[in-house]
């Protein structure tokens, strides 16, 4: 099983776990906000993300291929 990280607070910067692989605690689908690489959270999680898109943010999940080519920049 994949794990990526990303940030649901973006200013605060905490991680959220996302598989590639839905599991019994992850069944809500969302997208990498960079390729668009179908991931799977909780439910607190997507509310999160669903709150985000409303709002106009930017989406705040990425998954593992882009968090180290985004690390890897800073």
């Amino acid at each position: 099983m994949e794990i990526t990280r990303s940030y649901v607070d973006l200013s605060h910067q905490l991680p959220i776990a996302a598989t590639s692989v839905m599991t019994d605690e992850q069944q809500h689908e969302v997208r990498c906000g960079t390729c668009a690489r179908e991931l799977y959270v909780d439910e607190d999680a997507h509310r999160l993300y669903s709150e985000a898109l409303i709002s106009g943010s930017d989406n705040p999940f990425r998954c593992e291929v882009c968090s180290e080519e985004y690390d890897d920049l800073g």
